[in-house]
């Protein structure tokens, strides 16, 4: 919470380091805290953080740890990097099925997200066809984190009857577009509140600041 909502230097140094120790000594960090560590360096990471962990999850052995790296992939905040990481989910370098961490982890941030989500309607055929049977089914909600209704009916007319043809399509594809209406719904709820908030808390700066 402290690296990636409240965006504290500090804990952003820590992660980074403890990140980069587990990288070179899995004994750097206990397990159940690995996922947590990777994951907040890669949302603060530059392209040598990336290129380490690339190396790292080729070489990685135990199937959870090497999940976790690759969605880690997809986490790092410059889309110059995204660019390099979502073609890997197409090639052979790793398995296919697990090489969707990325892609999903680029779906994640709102500086990154319309790649991830380009990248599934210019290669749907070719990702359709390289993963497993009915995979197609949960490629819908690389769109999960939209909040407008834009996107949410762009979504609908892209999908709706492409990943619908598969096992779990048609609920996974109803349940992302819920997801994004119980979004828009809450930020419209809270708006007001919100606006009326940031506008108070900057005419206390203003008036703090002029001495008033």
């Amino acid at each position: 919470v402290l690296a990636n909502q409240a965006e504290d230097p500090q804990a952003i140094a820590k992660a980074k380091t403890l990140a980069v120790a587990w990288l070179g000594d899995h004994k750097a960090v206990q397990a159940d805290m690995v996922g947590t560590v990777l994951t907040a360096a890669a949302r603060h990471g530059d392209r040598d953080l990336f290129d380490r962990m690339r190396a790292a999850a080729k070489q990685e052995k135990d199937e959870n740890f090497r999940g976790t790296l690759l969605f880690s992939l997809g986490l790092f905040p410059d889309p110059a990097i995204s660019k390099v990481a979502l073609p890997i989910v197409l090639s052979d370098e790793f398995d296919s099925r697990e090489s969707l961490n990325i892609l999903f982890g680029v779906s994640q941030s709102p500086k990154t997200r319309d790649l991830a989500y380009d990248f599934v309607k210019q290669n749907w055929d070719a990702l359709v066809a390289k993963f497993p049977t009915d995979t197609g089914a949960v490629l819908p909600f690389v769109a999960g984190n939209y909040c407008d209704a834009e996107h949410r009916q762009d979504a609908k007319s892209f999908f709706d009857g492409r990943s619908t043809k598969y096992t779990g399509g048609p609920r996974n594809l109803a349940q992302m577009l819920e997801e994004i209406d119980l979004c828009v719904a809450y930020k419209k709820a809270q708006e007001p509140s919100v606006s009326a908030f940031l506008e108070k808390y900057g005419t206390s700066r203003t008036s703090a600041g002029s001495g008033k």
